[in-house]
């Protein structure tokens, strides 16, 4: 396995490095080979070549063949025939895949001793797509969190004049595998698909025009984020404190939707319930210093919207639920502090708890610049459905027109309906109510230690 003295490499100009997720001193990093560090980095070893070999400048290209003189053979690349996707297993250490760019699937399953060739088990692509002279490749391979067997591979053959989607799924270690794009548009190949680190029916994919979301393991795909733009989706991370979704597009910026708690506990439980109430993510009770607030960007200044104060309270309501829901904060002694209503309208809503101002209807669309907003496709986090919006089923539909600003009333520790005071930190209560009856979810708010240590 280890490298030859006098072996050449090849790298593709967006070479993968992925740290393990079972052992921090651990390194993969993709070439023609898969190399692997056990110590930061300072020494590796190789697996064999993972790639077809191919000879790129024998290549026919637009009828021309590579053995001609041409404009710009290579279109300025190169390497090819390169390790261009890398997934360990979350599930099991020593699970690894890899993927190249000359259309190889390859699956370890001894910490990369070996490899086996599994991409040719995959059907449904076009005739010599992951073997002809110019083949699809292998876009982003993503290893289940749940189970070692199970991983997602999304294909591109956009150089191929093939637009269309490719995302399949193996529950067998490559044996066999399943499409699962249906919903996704026809017109736009897939950059990147991600499964939920916390739901395992939660998956994402990030096409030539878009953000796409799943909630039944890709069986079915709608939309994400109602002002997330029409733009090629290169990258997602599901952060995995936070539980916001971080997109990283080609050319328009990264973009947030914070808080992705509804969708992470979506299930069908909750779909069936006439009311849900899902856990708040604790808020830190951020200090300002204007003294310590200084910039030296010159003329321009590059920066994104910084998200709402405080933490969000979020609720699912069924179909057929009538009246209002009211959402109550109050101390551990269980005095409120402050509370708002909104109409029991069909689907997820979102009202923010900011600390020092009473709670608060988020509208349709979140932040965008650093972040969008919660979004389509799916039941968002950070929408709050209109009334008459369909509440979500199996798939649920996008959300709607945000509803109107609700009665809020505020007392006690939150300062008076001003919230002048604010609240300290320390544990509180989250209370919905809506069709007679309770439900109850505790909220912490942090001290803001970075400041008060400064």
């Amino acid at each position: 396995m280890n490298a030859l003295p006098g072996d050449t490499y090849r790298w593709n100009w967006n070479t993968p490095i992925l740290l393990s997720p079972h052992n921090p001193r651990t390194i993969w990093m993709g070439g023609n080979r898969l190399f692997r560090s056990d110590n930061q980095g300072d020494l590796w070893i190789a697996s064999a070549d993972l790639t077809r070999q191919v000879d790129r400048c024998k290549i026919t290209v637009m009828g021309a063949a590579g053995t001609t003189a041409q404009l710009s053979k290579n279109d300025g690349m190169t390497s090819f025939s390169t390790v261009i996707a890398i997934s360990e297993s979350q599930a099991m250490a020593g699970v690894v895949w890899a993927g190249t760019d000359d259309g190889l699937v390859q699956v370890s399953r001894d910490n990369g001793a070996t490899f086996t060739e599994v991409g040719k088990n995959i059907t449904g692509l076009p005739a010599g797509a992951l073997d002809g002279d110019n083949p699809y490749w292998i876009s982003r391979i993503d290893a289940s969190h749940f189970d070692a067997a199970t991983a997602y591979v999304a294909i591109d053959g956009h150089r191929s004049n093939d637009l269309k989607p490719y995302v399949y799924a193996t529950r067998d270690y490559g044996r066999t595998w399943s499409l699962i794009t249906n919903g996704l548009p026809t017109y736009g190949n897939v950059q990147v698909v991600r499964e939920d680190p916390k739901n395992r029916d939660l998956l994402y994919a990030g096409t030539e025009f878009g953000l796409f979301v799943s909630l039944d393991g890709g069986r079915n795909w709608e939309r994400f984020m109602n002002n997330y733009p029409t733009v090629r989706t290169d990258d997602i991370l599901i952060h995995p404190r936070d539980g916001d979704l971080i997109a990283a597009s080609h050319g328009r910026s990264i973009w947030i939707a914070d808080d992705i708690t509804p969708l992470q506990q979506w299930n069908a439980q909750v779909a069936s319930a006439d009311a849900t109430l899902f856990d708040v993510r604790p808020a830190v009770a951020y200090l300002s210093d204007i003294r310590l607030d200084v910039s030296t960007g010159g003329e321009k200044q590059f920066e994104g919207e910084n998200p709402q104060r405080g933490t969000a309270v979020q609720f699912h309501i069924k179909t057929g639920v009538t009246g209002d829901a009211k959402v109550t904060i109050a101390d551990p002694s269980g005095r409120s502090l402050c509370e708002t209503t909104v109409k029991a309208t069909p689907g997820i809503h979102r009202v923010q708890w900011t600390l020092v101002t009473p709670m608060a209807n988020l509208p349709t669309g979140g932040r965008g610049g650093r972040g969008g907003g919660a979004g389509g496709g799916a039941p968002a986090a950070g929408a709050v459905p209109a009334a008459g919006a369909a509440a979500p089923a199996a798939t649920p539909p996008a959300p709607q027109a945000a509803a109107p600003a609700p009665n809020v009333s505020c007392t006690g520790a939150a300062g008076g309906r001003g919230g002048a005071a604010g609240a300290a930190p320390g544990s509180y209560i989250a209370k919905l109510s809506v069709g007679g009856k309770e439900y109850v979810k505790p909220v912490t708010v942090l001290e803001d230690r970075w400041m008060t240590e400064r």
